[in-house]
């Protein structure tokens, strides 16, 4: 393969080959984000589902914008951090809501918004498990995850774990091509305890997250819902290569929120 194609990230088709490390990194690099410097969106709109005993029901709707700011890192490899922000909305519309009235419960919550990061990875050379079919490509992204699920984590006991898995899809054609930034539909699972601000443990059962988005680069491409959210919550979200600093998530967004409400007079 030719050297300068290589570390450019352009590739043709007879060279690219997913089963070199090296073309692989560069490959997964172009599909979730970018093989040059470069910020990129991915937007999502999702349901959670409440595993009950007796089934699994529609419980709450969910919006999220994901942020990735990809830099080249040495030779071969990208640094990649991450954020993620988002919203809940009632089933029946795409409304912002931070009361929801719990059809499990019969109580009114106070919901917290979605909220992560920054979370640095390196990726580095490696081969990565592609799935193929013509020109269709998919990668999956498995994260087990094991933590505290509480409204504090001094009251939780013991820990829970949650499973999370993440696939992205494309075109092999797209990968090939020479540009930077590959279009990319993104499908997110993920399975853990109800989460503290739906006071649900004394609730047998746990909470399905299901979402489906794709990579954006455009603020016309983002739904109005969420344009509006991060309008009034957020307004430099969308720009900003650095929109908070300290490493956040959901559940600690929550916790400091709560501590918050506490104090106030």
């Amino acid at each position: 393969m030719d050297r300068r194609a290589l570390l450019s990230g352009k590739f043709t088709e007879d060279t690219l080959n997913l089963s070199n490390s090296e073309h692989s990194v560069y490959a997964y690099a172009k599909l979730l984000g970018s093989t040059d410097n470069a910020m990129v969106h991915f937007s999502l709109e999702g349901t959670i589902f409440a595993l009950l005993p007796n089934g699994a029901k529609p419980f709450i709707g969910f919006q999220a914008m994901l942020k990735g700011v990809w830099k080249k890192h040495g030779q071969n490899s990208f640094q990649h951090i991450s954020y993620e922000t988002g919203f809940f909305h009632p089933l029946d519309s795409r409304e912002h809501i931070e009361i929801f009235e719990n059809p499990i419960t019969n109580q009114s919550n106070q919901l917290s918004q979605i909220r992560g990061g920054p979370y640095e990875n390196i990726i580095k050379p490696k081969q990565h498990d592609w799935v193929v079919s013509g020109d269709d490509v998919w990668i999956q992204e498995p994260n087990p995850r094991i933590g505290y699920f509480g409204s504090g984590e001094t009251n939780n006991k013991n820990k829970q774990t949650a499973f999370a898995n993440t696939i992205f899809q494309g075109k092999l054609s797209q990968l090939n091509d020479e540009s930077s930034i590959a279009p990319s539909m993104m499908t997110y699972n993920y399975v853990s305890p109800w989460y503290p601000f739906f006071e649900m443990d004394n609730v047998e059962g746990k909470m399905y997250w299901q979402a489906v988005g794709k990579k954006t680069q455009s603020w016309s491409d983002i739904p109005t819902s969420m344009q509006e959210f991060l309008t009034t919550t957020q307004n430099n979200y969308f720009e900003s290569t650095n929109p908070w600093t300290e490493r956040t998530s959901t559940l600690k967004h929550f916790r400091q929120s709560s501590k918050k409400d506490k104090i106030r007079p």
